[in-house]
């Protein structure tokens, strides 16, 4: 190994350099501009390079933020600079109502842990506080859900709260990207309502236009489906680039989906954008191709979706390096990937409680040796705290399906999903009998028939 030291760059001199190495990997990136350290490893006699990414990451986003400062007072934009209208002031609190009226006025709150704190003070108001809790069920924010859902779930003797709890869709506890209605930016009509839209865009120079949009660092929710080869060139080599060169723009996003779910596109360093998005709770990767993450930590993210066409052992592992406190909603999709994918005893670290403590919802889908995963699955600290366990695409057989069959925890669930796999009729019937919701079906009508359930 070389012992020579690149120069470590910062400010414009950073961003300049960026210029000339994009072709490389954001690893090679992050140590020709000085960014790493060469460690001795003695009881092996060799050397290795160490990699401080997150010191690079923040560097570059300082730099970009000093670049705008700059431009905008010379008035000098670059492509991706906007001339962003005057951001409104707060609105100046009204009157502190008590009561119900009290009550409602809160719920009413823009802000979420307004809204969060003013239900239990909602369940002192007997039936009329109860309306409100429940019609709670239904609000925007998936941690008022929750929250809502928490209150009355203890109320065993109140019947109306029992209903609703019973009735209540137990997947909407979870931050998904279905708590925003996507659609198409169209930049003569600019954003609106941005609490309840998530906005796509197809193309470089419409996500220009967006940048540009006076309410673009309101944006929380954005449908990122720019898959035109022409997109991608020297300077924007992979989604990433393009995503993270926007952080400065976007900064209340936090809901990021990547692709469209059909045409695979170059990814990236994913932790780039977990460090340029702080406030992300929602990461979903609908299809691509070299992606990659680095150790990172994140402190909102509670839902990861990855579907890559080359997620392979080294990137599961990747995943696990990646500290994330309040992960809630994990799926990873093996897409069409044609290498040997990863076994379960590469997936099993994620079956403890250690790496990700708070999480709910576990999908492990188009992948191979499901009988050994249902097994493992079966004996973990995780399945007693599943609400969802996804296990469609695979290669799960009647042995496997017993086994979760037999697991008493698995009855628990709220959802168990194995569709699409190798399955009798004789053991879907058996499936068909645990209390939770079981989507499944038998091995001839997989095989043979274009319509799922």
């Amino acid at each position: 190994m070389s012992s020579g030291k690149y120069e470590k760059f910062t400010g414009q001199a950073l961003l300049e350099k960026l210029k000339t190495i994009s072709h490389l990997s954001h690893s090679e990136r992050a140590k020709q501009c000085g960014y790493y350290k060469i460690v001795s490893i003695p009881s092996e006699r060799r050397q290795k390079i160490e990699y401080h990414l997150s010191e690079f990451y923040d560097e570059i986003i300082e730099a970009k933020k000093q670049e705008r400062q700059l431009q905008g007072k010379q008035n000098q934009p670059n492509p991706f600079d906007a001339v962003l209208g005057n951001e409104l002031s707060p609105p100046v609190a009204g009157m502190v109502l008590g009561g119900i009226d009290g009550i409602k006025n809160r719920l009413n709150s823009t802000d979420i842990e307004t809204r969060v704190a003013a239900l239990p003070e909602a369940l002192k108001h007997g039936a009329s506080g109860v309306d409100l809790v429940i019609a709670a069920l239904k609000d925007p924010s998936s941690k008022v859900r929750s929250s809502a859902y928490e209150l009355l779930q203890v109320r065993k003797l109140d019947k109306k709260s029992v209903e609703a709890v019973s009735k209540f869709d137990k997947l909407l506890l979870l931050t998904r990207l279905q708590d925003w209605k996507t659609k198409d930016y169209n930049h003569k009509a600019g954003l609106k309502d941005l609490t309840k839209t998530a906005y796509a865009i197809k193309s470089l120079e419409q996500f220009k236009l967006l940048l540009q949009d006076t309410q673009v660092s309101q944006l929380q929710a954005l449908v990122f489906k720019i898959t035109n080869g022409e997109d991608y060139n020297q300077q924007f080599s992979y989604a990433v680039d393009i995503l993270f060169d926007a952080c400065t723009y976007l900064t209340n996003l936090k809901a990021l989906c990547i692709g469209d779910g059909s045409k695979v596109i170059p990814l990236g360093d994913i932790s780039a954008l977990l460090q340029a998005y702080p406030k992300l709770e929602i990461l979903q990767i609908s299809n691509g191709f070299k992606l990659n993450f680095s150790p990172t930590r994140h402190n909102y993210l509670k839902t990861l979706i990855c579907n890559a066409s080359d997620l392979d052992t080294k990137t599961i592992q990747q995943i696990y390096k990646l500290e994330l406190p309040e992960l809630e909603y994990i799926d990873i999709g093996f897409g069409d990937y044609r290498g040997e994918k990863p076994n379960t005893p590469v997936i099993a670290p994620i079956l403890s409680t250690s790496f990700f403590p708070k999480l709910r919802y576990l999908g492990i889908r188009n992948g191979e040796d499901y009988n050994k995963l249902a097994s493992a699955i079966v004996r973990s600290p995780l399945v007693n705290r599943l609400l969802v366990l996804d296990l469609s695409d695979g290669t799960l057989g009647d042995k496997g399906a017993e086994v979760l069959f037999n697991c008493p925890a698995i009855n628990r669930l709220y959802t168990l999903n194995v569709s699409r796999n190798y399955l009798s009729s004789n053991i879907v019937k058996q499936l068909s009998k645990l209390k939770c919701h079981v989507i499944a079906q038998s091995q001839k009508y997989y095989r043979y028939s274009a319509t799922y359930e």
